[in-house]
């Protein structure tokens, strides 16, 4: 992110924190990063945008970090999905999201809620998508039910946890129990083939389009011309090439994205782009065991 970009929204995600969105003006992130009021609306045209770009920043820094977790393990290891759930409650709590969260909730503000509810889409979309990975096939009809048991589980076990101890969560062993309970809820729906939610995925924007091979292949050299560190810009030049070459050397591929996810966070346009490319190493392995 541009540095100038990066001052204003760190000074807007201090003061969310610490006196609420709603009771935040412009003026007073103006304030806190010592910029212009130009200098604010060149990137962001109101305060809902920038908040909106916090949490897609945050967002980002997630799925790198998801997919960093499941390199070189099996898809259908319940352990990887648990850390990966993880990985999501823990960041929740250090960058303090549950109450930019609550501002949102509690906001008029159409834009913001509509982001929300693509945000909470986006997530279950993810979670019954790792479901099916973890329990097959079979398991596809109730993984949305699932999914919606899962994100709620963690959210109310979060706030029972905070009224029944004084003791620091254990985020660990949260994630492995609600996932323990999903394992026994799949089997038994399987079995009674017992459905809720009729739909197998939710409809949700993406922040890229379907594309071709090659149109993964050349927006991602577009974006790394953006990016700074050239060790990066190699390797994603390197998984651009091969993703067209007649013969991709899948297992390159995977060490590529794994260097590149557990290394700084990148633009939301190329860890959209490079998630697609971690989706279809993910498809190649399962049409592999097929």
């Amino acid at each position: 992110m541009n540095s100038k970009k990066q001052k204003i929204t760190n000074a807007a995600y201090k003061l969310f924190i610490n006196q609420g969105y709603n009771s935040s003006s412009i003026q007073d992130i103006l304030d806190e990063a010592g910029v212009s009021k130009g200098t604010f609306y060149n990137y962001f045209s109101s305060k809902t945008e920038c908040l909106i770009a916090i949490m897609e920043s945050v967002g980002s820094e997630i799925r790198q970090k998801r997919i960093a977790a499941s390199v070189g393990r099996p898809l259908d290891d319940l352990d990887v999905l648990a850390e990966q759930m993880y990985i999501r409650i823990q960041m929740n709590r250090e960058k303090n999201l549950f109450a930019l969260y609550e501002s949102i909730f509690y906001s008029q503000d159409e834009e913001l809620k509509k982001y929300a509810r693509e945000v909470y889409i986006t997530e279950l979309n993810w979670i019954a998508t790792r479901i099916t990975d973890v329990f097959g096939d079979e398991a596809k009809p109730f993984a949305l039910d699932n999914a919606a048991a899962v994100h709620g589980s963690i959210q109310q076990l979060i706030n029972l946890w905070k009224v029944t101890s004084t003791e620091e969560l254990p985020t660990k062993a949260l994630s492995s129990f609600v996932l323990r309970r999903l394992k026994t809820n799949i089997a038994d729906q399987i079995k009674q083939n017992d459905r809720f939610i009729q739909k197998n995925n939710l409809t949700v924007s993406s922040p890229l389009p379907k594309m071709t091979l090659p149109e993964l292949s050349g927006k991602l050299k577009d974006l790394v011309c953006q990016e700074d560190e050239p060790d990066a810009r190699e390797l994603v030049i390197f998984l651009a090439d091969e993703l067209i070459a007649k013969e991709p050397r899948y297992v390159l591929m995977e060490s590529a994205l794994a260097t590149l996810s557990n290394s700084h966070t990148y633009e939301l346009e190329l860890v959209a782009a490079l998630e697609k490319v971690w989706n279809i190493l993910q498809e190649r392995k399962k049409e592999a065991k097929r």
